[in-house]
């Protein structure tokens, strides 16, 4: 279940027309769609996936959607694409989409990603959401909401159609098993292009469905999740095979927890006391909490600066005029948020450890 607190989230009156199918259901009921409401999902690629995930979403009530996708309208994607219009073509995705979906929910907030997600951008995008849905036809950027995903503990569901069949399954969900463990790097798998092995345009219908249903599951906590496991389906014959996935840990994914320390430059709680001792007043720690978080569990002597304030020139300039022969020590209950004001400080060649 996401967003247990709710207390601050009403529903518009129109809302509760609008989503009253939904208020009678025992399952949902007003808590149920206050979560949805609170709920940010990130859908990553707008094509036959991405439309019917994120009709079925913006009509459920969430309250954000993010897309990203860089490509333009063409006549070949009407068939399948069912969020663009023939007047649509040669624009961007994304923007036609938006425009598209806020006729239908404007009260959903929808916001655009122009752009291809890749190894440099993934991290500022994807920390802002609560579920990361991949409905790409790419090996490499499956492999980079992968590896973001595992970073920043963001659950991923995962979708693919070839022809009449499909796959999904949920990644990251409960400590569970991840994309890269079931199709391990190595395999150096190729793209399947629609171009090339074509595809039935209602089989990418069917599976974005089966995508948003996982989304809804989980924002309500209910019903079973497909995670530790991968369901391929064929649309043809209506045959369904679920294949268990095992988690398997490679000599490389030892060493890198073994190295896990060094890489991000991670410190506990005991180690930081020892080093208090040693150092005596040469530590700084920056709490990068919101101001409602550090009132209930104020770290003694930590400065709070939130993580939306890193990137402002002032606060950094700040940052290092106070921490000048100085340690610094990034404190956050939520990893994420660490490894984000981490890689802001890194970028400003700021020597710095990682409470954790």
């Amino acid at each position: 279940m996401l967003n247990p607190n709710i207390n601050k989230i009403e529903l518009l009156t129109e809302e509760y027309i609008l989503y009253a199918k939904h208020l009678t259901i025992k399952n949902v009921g007003l808590n149920g769609q206050k979560r949805l409401k609170k709920s940010k999902v990130l859908i990553i690629g707008a094509g036959g996936l991405g439309c019917p995930i994120l009709l079925y979403l913006v009509t459920s009530g969430l309250g954000y959607i993010g897309i990203v996708d860089n490509d333009l309208i063409e006549k070949s994607n009407l068939n399948r694409q069912i969020l663009y219009k023939a007047n649509n073509l040669k624009k961007l995705k994304v923007e036609c989409a938006k425009e598209n979906l806020k006729e239908i929910n404007p009260n959903c907030k929808i916001i655009t990603h122009s752009y291809k997600l890749n190894k440099i951008n993934a991290l500022e995008i994807i920390q802002y959401y609560d579920i990361i849905i991949d409905a790409t036809d790419s090996f490499k950027t499956r492999y980079t909401i992968d590896d973001t995903c595992h970073k920043l503990h963001k659950i991923h569901i995962y979708g693919a159609v070839q022809q009449f069949d499909n796959q999904i399954s949920v990644f990251n969900y409960k400590n569970s098993t991840r994309y890269s463990i079931m199709y391990p790097k190595n395999l150096q798998l190729q793209d399947n292009s629609c171009n090339n092995n074509g595809i039935l345009g209602i089989n990418t219908g069917y599976t974005g469905i089966l995508q948003s249903i996982e989304v809804i599951k989980i924002i309500l906590g209910i019903g079973n999740i497909i995670y530790n496991k991968l369901h391929i389906n064929n649309i043809l014959n209506k045959s369904t095979l679920v294949k268990k996935i095992k988690i398997r840990y490679s000599y490389s994914l030892k060493k890198e927890n073994k190295n896990k320390k060094y890489l991000y430059n991670l410190i506990s709680i005991s180690e930081l006391k020892f080093l208090e001792l040693q150092s005596k007043n040469r530590i700084i720690i920056i709490d990068i909490r919101e101001i409602y978080e550090v009132s209930k569990n104020k770290i003694k002597y930590s400065i709070n600066i939130p993580l939306k304030s890193f990137k402002d020139k002032k606060t950094l300039k700040f940052i290092q005029k106070k921490s000048y022969n100085k340690q610094i020590i990034i404190y956050c209950s939520k990893i994420y948020r660490s490894l984000v004001a981490s890689n802001i400080l890194k970028s400003q060649k700021m020597n710095h450890y990682i409470l954790n």
